[in-house]
């Protein structure tokens, strides 16, 4: 193997069953910013508009964003921003991506980040954030946040994703720049809307006349989006360098499947992703209870389940067969009677296909990966399952038992030194008070007290006995057991 690094220039000397660009790099644009260049971004979002510049329309091009990490940006910069993305299903398919343009590290340069998003080629900025990227304290933006605060202070230098956006659009506004719309890619319900409040905030302080020009020109939407995509490690490195016979010190792997659900509401030009498999929508919300509440809320129920049985991966868990069917039987026991979904979608063949996925043994999906910021991400996937439940008189036995093993996962984590969530310092407080007597103060955390469960005794007893018993014997023997009785 060649110890040549992949580049432009090397381009012709792949092999021919690897796909890379037919465009001319050196001539597309960056109609796309978008906030948050990781893998999912890379293997989800710029895979769609590698095929639009596949096929001529080359003024998606994107410049990324990074707020905090510039390891990205150094890995890709040496190889002219292209990378390799891995399908790894039954067999496995190889892309070299060109559609990056540039990545700018926001607190080096933060005003030429606003600068690119008030550019007038800008006519779509988008978000791969995370969910602590939006700073929400049970559904509303956290002002005591240090970050938020410093951005209502100032926005001469942005710590948030809203803080650079709101000087932007003060820009665009100025310039006569044109529309924008901004549209969330996480796996968020009506991120849109929540980027739309964090900008609104930041601007009724800082240039209150720059709301009217965004009530004209700019779109805040939000999309569906859904694509397995794990951490990069040295083994995929191997591989897709065995392949290439060059070095990419970024590639990222992804499962087949792929999935983008857009709310149609665009301000200006609107990129034409159907073209290329997205759908647009009227409505995006059905999609995206349909994803957070089935496959989001499956994702974190093996995290905390599996961590707890000693595994390492997803797939592996799906191999106990007690966890498994406790795992299916929850999503369309508890889950499924009470999330509506879009006509087009069977509830219980997208909840078959989405743990037939995380069967994939190809695509090892690290559980501590898929655990991370869980205090974030189960106020969305899990807690309003549980209130709708308790509101029709439905089960909801299995959610309790899933939210007593995140308890469980949260105090073992902390202890094991695993934990990786926003809330590390406030949890490990309540690790040290006695055993068991907090699990109101975890559920707090994760702002559970909006929700009607935290006060109805009986779902909160269920929640404590199925602590005990799992720290009485072990989570798979408390499964086992509760799904046989």
């Amino acid at each position: 193997m060649k110890e040549e690094q992949l580049s432009v220039l090397k381009l012709s000397e792949i092999n021919n069953d690897v796909d890379v660009p037919s465009y001319d790099l050196a001539s597309i644009t960056s109609g796309i910013v978008h906030f948050g260049a990781g893998n999912f971004h890379r293997a989800h979002q710029a895979v769609y508009c590698h095929s639009l510049l596949n096929m001529g329309e080359t003024k998606w091009g994107i410049t990324g964003v990074s707020l905090h990490s510039s390891a990205m940006r150094d890995n890709l910069v040496p190889q002219d921003y292209l990378y390799t993305v891995a399908t790894l299903g039954g067999s496995l398919s190889f892309q070299v991506i060109g559609v990056i343009q540039k990545i700018l590290v926001g607190p080096e340069k933060p005003q030429a980040v606003i600068d690119i998003v008030a550019e007038k080629q800008t006519l779509l900025v988008t978000t791969t954030i995370t969910e602590k990227g939006y700073y929400l304290n049970s559904g509303e933006i956290d002002i005591d946040n240090e970050d938020i605060a410093n951005d209502l202070k100032s926005i001469e230098s942005p710590k948030t994703t809203y803080g650079y956006l709101a000087a932007a659009c003060i820009k665009r506004s100025l310039i006569g720049a044109g529309p924008l719309t901004i549209l969330c890619c996480d796996n968020m319900q009506a991120g849109g809307t929540s980027l739309e409040n964090g900008v609104k905030m930041l601007l009724a302080r800082h240039s209150p006349d720059t709301l009217i020009w965004l009530a004209e020109n700019v779109a805040f939407i939000s999309s569906m989006v859904d694509r397995v995509t794990p951490a990069t490690d040295q083994k995929l490195k191997e591989k897709v360098a065995a392949k290439l016979n060059l070095l990419d010190a970024a590639p990222v792997a992804a499962e087949p499947f792929s999935q983008w659900i857009i709310e149609d509401r665009f301000a200006g030009v609107r990129p034409p992703f159907d073209k290329v498999g997205a759908l647009f929508v009227e409505d995006i919300t059905p999609f995206e209870q349909v994803k957070l509440r089935f496959l989001n809320a499956g994702h974190s129920m093996l995290a905390s389940i599996g961590y707890l049985a000693g595994d390492q991966y997803v797939h592996q868990v799906l191999q106990r067969p007690a966890i498994a069917r406790f795992v299916e039987n929850t999503l369309k026991l508890n889950v499924m009677p009470v999330t509506p979904v879009p006509k087009s979608v069977n509830s219980e063949v997208y909840i078959d296909q989405v743990l037939e996925r995380f069967r994939n043994r190809n695509l090892p999906y690290a559980l501590l990966q898929v655990g991370t910021d869980s205090s974030q991400k189960i106020q969305q996937r899990w807690f309003p399952s549980i209130d709708n439940a308790l509101m029709a008189n439905g089960d909801s036995s299995y959610l309790a038992l899933c939210i007593a093993a995140w308890v469980c996962f949260i105090q073992k984590s902390l202890l094991e030194g695993d934990l990786n969530d926003p809330l590390k310092e406030q949890f490990t407080n309540c690790v040290l008070m006695p055993a068991l007597g907090n699990i109101e103060d975890f559920l707090s955390l994760a702002g559970a007290q909006k929700f009607k469960f935290f006060n109805n005794s009986s779902f909160m007893a269920s929640v404590k006995q199925f602590c005990s018993d799992i720290v009485a014997t072990d989570v798979e023997q408390t499964i086992t057991t509760f799904i046989n009785n």
